[in-house]
Parts: C-alpha cells; sequence; structure tokens
C-alpha cells in the first residue's frame, strides 16, 4: 500500500482534511486521531476531500462512522468530498451513502453548506 499523505486547511468556513494514497488498517487510526483533532477546534464543518484517495478498506470506513457520529454530537456538519469508485462502490454495498453527506468536488461540498 502506498503512504497516506494528509493536510489540513482551516478557514473560518470549514475545515478541510485533504487525504491522498490509501485507506488501511495501518492508516486509518491515524486519520482518525487527525479528523478528532480538528473536530476540538470545534470549525464550522469539516470536509474530507478524498478525492485523490484509491482504496479505502473496512478501518476507514469505520474511522469516518466515528468521526460523523462526534461531529453529529459537536454541531459540526461533517462532509465527504469524492468521485473516485473505489470508495463509492464500497459505500453504496455498505449503506453508507445513506450515512455520508458525499460531494463530487470540494465546491460543491462547500456550495452545500451555504444553502
Amino acid at each position: 500500500m502506498s503512504p497516506l499523505d494528509v493536510s489540513v486547511t482551516a478557514s473560518d468556513t470549514d475545515t478541510v482534511v485533504t487525504v491522498s494514497g490509501e485507506i488501511d488498517l495501518a492508516v486509518s487510526d491515524g486519520l482518525r486521531q487527525t479528523l478528532e483533532e480538528e473536530l476540538r477546534f470545534s470549525p464550522a464543518a469539516l470536509i474530507a476531500d478524498l478525492s485523490k484517495v484509491t482504496f479505502c478498506d473496512s478501518s476507514g470506513f469505520t474511522a469516518f462512522v466515528q468521526i460523523r457520529a462526534k461531529a453529529d454530537e459537536a454541531g459540526v456538519p461533517f462532509i465527504l468530498v469524492t468521485q473516485e469508485r473505489a470508495l463509492l462502490r464500497p459505500m453504496s454495498l455498505l449503506g453508507l451513502d445513506a450515512v455520508f453527506n458525499v460531494h463530487p468536488t470540494l465546491e460543491s461540498a462547500r456550495d452545500a453548506l451555504t444553502r
């Protein structure tokens, strides 16, 4: 598996955690911790930009479910950004497409927040 690259960009309107690479058991806990840390800052919205993620196993989806629950508790919108079939297909098969707020682009995610 390729290493995971994670960067964070915070603004008044949202915090974007941009992820690229492959999400598996070796990196999912670290990614979850990064997202949890950003939630502690009470952002207006937390967006996980997964548009450059090529693989996500069950541990990654579990981390996203946990973050969504914590974001809901905190009253922070949590949005996933991806058009990757490698993520959308398993989400659909697991019924997670009904759980997550998923947008194809960062721009469409931000547009949804302003509506």
